[in-house]
């Protein structure tokens, strides 16, 4: 089952409509919480201006030469819930935040 971390409303975030993506930074979020009931993969929810409910799932965690955490990319999941899908046009939707 998809689980519904704490939800941040897409007014949070930049819509790209070329990339088919959201943009933000991680201090507009309440961070990240588990995603599935029976993983430990994290990620968080959104909220969109119709009122439905996204999760993305962390894909993919970027860092500088260094080490240091510069960002997150995120892929649509689901809704939460005992597995709804997504609609074919939001399955390649993603999520990039940046650690500010």
């Amino acid at each position: 089952m998809i689980l519904r971390h704490t939800p941040i409303t897409e007014r949070q975030f930049t819509f790209d409509p070329a990339g088919n993506r959201f943009v933000g930074e991680i201090s507009s979020t309440h961070g990240f919480g588990r995603v599935y009931d029976d993983a430990c993969d994290e990620g968080l929810t959104i909220v969109t201006l119709e009122g439905g409910e996204i999760v993305f799932v962390v894909e993919r965690t970027d860092r500088n030469p260094d080490g240091e955490i510069t960002g997150w990319t995120l892929r649509a999941a689901g809704r939460p819930g005992p597995r709804f899908p997504l609609p074919s046009k939001l399955l390649d939707l993603t999520l990039t935040l940046f650690n500010d």
